[in-house]
């Protein structure tokens, strides 16, 4: 997908997504629940969703992400700063939160409506993302987060595989070397391909504490594939891989298939 095509992928994605998230938090009738294995309450995780819009636009605007100066992906400083900025947003109306979410999509979409595709933005960990993949990571959020709440409060949430797909798409463009964690890499050496239908060929290559992607590899030693939905949510770390691989929904072949498990303990999502 070019970055023209996928942008469009992402406006209309990131529309439908925003309008469906408002209108679960706005039904809700108490944000206080907590919601589960996570430190936020519903009400943390609307007012997060609310002001990823805007943290977004600003990106595209040229200022840096809180995370523009690191080498790598530091979550517990993210979550730190993210503390904060929510703390400064008392809010705890549903109807009110789902108005900024609505508000906060809405001005990341008019802010970017004529900027061009392939316009190169600085993201977390000073990555030169195109604006198309930086609108599709910003997908991720209604999803994730929509996710979370709809399991806190036990109704549905299904997650389209082709919005999944853009979505971590996205992150496979951020790059795994951005949130490789080097000491959980040590004394593995191995080549892996990510194979999730709707994303592009993804090689990884660990070794001596190193996290390398590769365009091509003419020799793999694990093939994970998953299809988009369970690949997000088990990358995310909103499902295990357990009764994902259980139930068939994540498979490891190649010459070293078991240490496919191995693989998204590699890694921290942002």
């Amino acid at each position: 997908m070019d970055p023209t095509e996928r942008l469009a992928a992402a406006r209309e994605a990131l529309t439908v997504m925003a309008e469906r998230y408002a209108r679960l938090v706005e039904d809700l009738e108490d944000t206080s629940i907590p919601i589960p294995g996570s430190e936020w309450t519903v009400r943390e995780a609307a007012v997060h969703t609310a002001g990823g819009g805007h943290r977004h636009a600003a990106m595209a605007e040229g200022e840096p992400s809180m995370l523009a100066g690191a080498e790598r992906v530091n979550k517990e400083y993210l979550a730190a700063r993210m503390r904060s900025i929510i703390a400064d947003n008392p809010e705890t109306d549903a109807k009110k939160l789902a108005d900024q979410i609505r508000e906060g999509y809405g001005h990341f979409l008019a802010v970017t409506a004529t900027v061009p595709a392939d316009q190169s933005i600085t993201y977390h960990a000073g990555r030169r993302l195109h604006l198309a993949v930086v609108a599709s990571a910003l997908l991720c959020e209604p999803l994730l987060h929509g996710y979370d709440i709809a399991t806190a409060v036990g109704v549905p949430w299904p997650i389209d595989p082709g919005y999944a797909a853009l979505a971590l798409g996205a992150y496979y463009r951020i790059g795994y070397s951005a949130m490789f964690q080097p000491l959980a890499g040590a004394g593995l050496e191995a080549t892996y391909h990510i194979d999730t239908p709707g994303t592009d060929p993804l090689f990884v290559r660990i070794a001596d504490g190193t996290c390398e992607e590769l365009p091509a590899a003419s020799s793999v030693d694990c093939v994970i594939s998953a299809d988009p939905v369970t690949a997000l949510l088990v990358t995310s770390g909103r499902l295990s891989q357990w009764p994902a691989i259980a139930l068939g929904r994540m498979t490891f072949t190649g010459a070293r298939p078991e240490i496919g498990p191995k693989f998204f303990d590699l890694f921290v999502f942002p």
